[in-house]
This record gives C-alpha cells, sequence and structure tokens, in this order.
C-alpha cells in the first residue's frame, strides 16, 4: 500500500477523551449533544463494547418491548428498532425511540441515565472472543482499517488504539457504577448458556410478562440462524459498508473461538495483561 492509499483509509479517524472515532458516522459536536439527551423512566438503553452481543440483545429486548405482538416490529431492521444514540444520524427521527443503542463508555453517555432516568442493558463478553469477532469486522468493514495481522490486531486491541477504545476501560468504567444505576449486567456466554432463562430476566427487568407462546416465539426469532437469514437483522440492506469478499456480519456466533487464533504465547502475554488489570473485576469470563 503507498502513503496514499494508507493516508486515504485512515483520513476518516479521529480522536476524542483519548478514543478512535470515525468520521462522518460520529462527530464530536453530536458527542456533546448525547451529554444532553433528554429522556423518560421507560427509555432502554442497551449499552456494550462492540462485538460483545449487541444485535443479540437488540433484537431480544425489541421483541420483548412489543408486548407479545411480534409481528409489529420483527420485519423492522435493528438498527430503526434500537438506533445508536451517538451516530449523527439519530437526530432527529429517532429521538422518541424507545429502545436505544451505544457503544459509549460511561463518561460519554447521557447524564439522564447517570440520574437514574431509563434503565440499562449492559451486555459483556469474553475480551479473547471480543478480539477475535473485532479482527474480523475490521477485515469485513470498508469503514475501519484494515488490521495487518491478528498479532498487530491484538497489540492494538490491548492498548485501546481500536474503534471505541479500550475494553479494559469501558466494562470497568460502567460495571464500576452499576449500582448507581438502573442497569442489568449480563454476559453473552450466559445468554448462550440459556436463552430462555435469559429472555426471562430480561422481561422481568423491563417489567414485561410473557406468556409460553411469546417467549417460544421471541426464542425461535433470536437463534443464530434465524437472525443471520432475516434480512431485518443481518444488514442486508447495508451491505455498500461491507467488503463480503471478507466475511459476512454474522460470523459464528459461538463461546471459546479464540482457541483457534491465539498463539500459546499470545494468550500467555493476554492473560498477564488481563491479571495485571482485571485481577480485582469480580465477573468471570469462560
Amino acid at each position: 500500500m503507498d502513503n496514499k492509499e494508507e493516508e486515504k483509509e485512515t483520513s476518516d479517524y479521529f480522536q476524542h477523551n483519548g478514543i478512535p472515532f470515525i468520521s462522518p458516522l460520529l462527530s464530536i459536536e453530536h458527542f456533546e449533544w448525547v451529554k444532553d439527551f433528554k429522556m423518560d423512566q421507560d427509555t432502554v438503553f442497551i449499552i456494550t463494547y462492540p462485538k460483545s452481543g449487541t444485535t443479540w440483545m437488540q433484537q431480544i429486548t425489541s421483541l420483548i418491548l412489543a408486548n407479545g405482538n411480534i409481528d409489529s416490529v420483527k420485519d423492522k431492521v435493528l438498527y430503526e428498532r434500537a438506533p445508536w444514540v451517538e451516530y449523527v444520524v439519530f437526530i432527529p427521527n429517532c429521538k422518541d425511540s424507545q429502545l436505544i443503542t451505544s457503544h459509549l463508555n460511561y463518561h460519554m453517555a447521557p447524564n439522564a441515565l447517570k440520574n437514574k432516568i431509563g434503565k440499562i442493558i449492559y451486555v459483556a463478553r469474553n475480551p479473547k472472543d471480543v478480539t477475535v469477532s473485532f479482527y474480523h469486522y475490521h477485515k469485513f468493514s470498508n469503514f475501519l482499517k484494515k488490521p495487518k495481522d491478528f498479532q498487530h490486531f491484538l497489540e492494538q486491541f490491548v492498548e485501546g488504539n481500536v474503534f471505541y477504545g479500550s475494553w479494559f476501560d469501558h466494562i470497568r468504567e460502567w460495571y464500576s457504577h452499576k449500582d448507581e444505576l438502573n442497569m442489568m449486567f449480563v454476559t453473552y456466554e450466559d445468554m448462550q448458556k440459556d436463552l430462555r432463562s435469559m429472555i426471562e430476566k430480561v422481561a422481568i427487568f423491563l417489567n414485561k410478562k410473557l406468556d409460553g407462546k411469546t417467549l417460544e416465539s421471541i426464542m425461535d426469532h433470536c437463534t443464530f440462524k434465524f437472525m443471520k437469514e432475516n434480512p431485518a437483522s443481518n444488514y442486508q440492506d447495508a451491505l455498500q459498508m461491507f467488503n463480503t469478499d471478507c466475511g459476512s456480519f454474522y460470523r459464528k456466533g459461538v463461546v471459546g473461538d479464540w482457541k483457534n487464533y491465539f498463539l500459546v504465547s499470545q494468550n500467555e502475554w493476554f492473560d498477564s495483561i488481563y491479571q495485571e488489570r482485571m485481577a480485582d473485576f469480580p465477573v468471570k469470563f469462560y
């Protein structure tokens, strides 16, 4: 790659609060607007670090909020059912959304959330699986820097030099404030382990009652196979943003895929970093 090509590839990146973002999808002006975003007590935020189960939780939560009328939302694309508050296109079309998504860290989130207005569902995932999924997503996306190789991306991930910054800072900040917020903290691994139980817990958190038929229907609409094949959830209408020769939006959706990518030396190095930065973190990933 010559210098001009490299410059073109990286020209849309900018730093804010030490975190890499991209324009025109995001902007500093809009970040300032987000801080004062007004919401009511029924507003639900799904907050995640990228590649941690975001679309899965969007699907689950949007179907629960449909009050049993799944047909009313199932064919509406996910980014319309649960738009990202930090994306500049959020204004003015999505301001009345009951379900909102964000990858922002705690310090950049709406002040209303910090005042216990609205509810938060935070989804965390084993950072090794996040790294692998994010690596492939960078290769697949037309709007992100293409990684040189997995080793280089792993180093960038640990240093926080990737889109949306440090996984370590993101999860620690949100978790450390969870008791001050109306927050439900869940893990991707628990979603995989028992989807039915997770749907029931989310419904209780949102004060929604699900009859047996609705619960079964939600489960059917939240399988990896269904979501991968469903145009409303597979980003089929946004293919211009992705290079389909390098993958697909839904790749594997499994736990432990990192074992197929991490060398022994990489795993030992990552574990040492994790132990140094997260030794006192009470959530254990598997």
